[in-house]
C-alpha cells in the first residue's frame, strides 16, 4: 500500500499538535505542516503553525508517534521580500527532520525569480532539505506544469523537485499527456483531491479551500497516481473551509483518507 501523508489543511483541529496526534491515529505515519504560514489581512497567521519554542515538544511528538513530516510550508518567492527572511523556519523544518519545504513562485521577474529560487535552494541545502516547486495559477510566476518544468531544467539545483497538486494541474490546463512527457524523477511529491470538472480556470482560490474528496468527483487520479513513480511523496489536501461538509473535520478527513486509499487497490 502507498503510504500518504496528511495535509494540515485537510484537518485543522487541534493545530498541528491535532494533525499529528490524528494522522498517527488514522495509520498515516506523515504529515504536512506549517514553519511558516501567510497571513490575513489583519496580520493574523492563516494556519497552525509550529514555533522555534515548540520543536523540542513536537520533535518529541512525532518521535513518540513515529510519524514523519514530507513537507513544511509555505516558503514562496515574492517580489516584496527575500527569501532569507525564511531562515529561521527553514532551520526549524530541518529540526523536525522534514524532507522538503514547499515554494510558489509569484515573483514576475524572471531573472530575480531565478535568483531567489537558487538561494532558497542553497539555504535548504545547507539544511539537509530538498525544495518542492508547487505551480498553481495564484502564483504567476510558474503557473502551469510546463513553466515548472523549464523552469527546474533551468535552474540545475540537485535538491530542487516539482510537485504535482491535482487541482492546479487541471486548473491551470495541465493533461496527463504533459504529465507522462515529464521526466519522472524531477516530481518530488503530489497532492490528491478532487474536482467536478477538468476545465481550465485563473480564478478558483473557493474552489482550492474547499475541495472534494477523491473519487467523488471526475478528476482522473487513478491514473494520475500511476504516473507517478515509488520515490514520491503523496499527501492528501482536500480542505473544507467553508464548512460544506455535515461532519466535523475529523470525519472529514477520515473520509479523504479513505477514499485516497482507494485511488491505490
Amino acid at each position: 500500500m502507498q503510504k500518504l501523508a496528511l495535509h494540515q489543511i485537510t484537518m485543522m483541529d487541534g493545530g498541528t499538535e491535532g494533525l499529528v496526534r490524528f494522522a498517527a491515529g488514522a495509520g498515516l505515519d506523515r504529515v504536512c505542516l506549517f514553519t511558516a504560514t501567510p497571513v490575513d489581512g489583519h496580520g493574523r497567521d492563516m494556519f497552525p503553525t509550529i514555533r522555534p519554542a515548540e520543536v523540542s515538544f513536537f520533535t518529541t511528538l512525532l518521535n513518540d508517534l513515529d510519524v514523519q513530516v514530507i513537507n513544511a510550508e509555505y516558503f514562496p518567492v515574492m517580489a516584496e521580500c527575500d527569501v532569507s527572511v525564511y531562515l529561521p523556519a527553514v532551520a526549524l523544518a530541518a529540526e523536525l527532520q522534514a524532507r522538503r519545504i514547499v515554494t510558489h513562485i509569484h515573483e514576475t521577474d524572471p531573472q530575480r525569480a531565478r535568483d531567489q529560487l537558487e538561494k532558497l535552494c542553497a539555504m535548504a541545502r545547507d539544511h539537509g532539505l530538498e525544495v518542492g516547486l508547487e505551480f498553481t495559477g495564484f502564483a504567476a510566476g510558474c503557473n502551469s506544469l510546463t513553466r515548472a518544468v523549464a523552469l527546474h531544467d533551468r535552474m540545475d539545483q540537485s535538491n530542487l523537485t516539482i510537485a504535482i497538486d491535482a487541482l492546479h494541474l487541471f486548473r491551470t490546463g495541465g493533461t496527463l499527456d504533459q504529465l507522462q512527457a515529464v521526466a519522472p524523477d524531477i516530481i518530488g511529491y503530489a497532492q490528491l483531491c478532487d474536482g467536478p470538472d477538468c476545465r481550465r480556470s485563473d480564478d478558483y482560490l473557493d474552489e482550492a479551500m474547499n475541495r472534494m474528496i477523491p473519487g467523488e468527483g471526475v478528476f482522473p487520479l487513478k491514473k494520475l497516481v500511476a504516473l507517478l513513480g515509488p520515490h514520491v511523496d503523496i499527501d492528501i489536501e482536500v480542505p473544507d473551509f467553508a464548512g460544506s461538509a455535515v461532519q466535523d473535520a475529523k470525519s472529514w478527513a477520515h473520509r479523504a483518507i479513505a477514499a485516497s486509499r482507494n485511488l491505490f487497490d
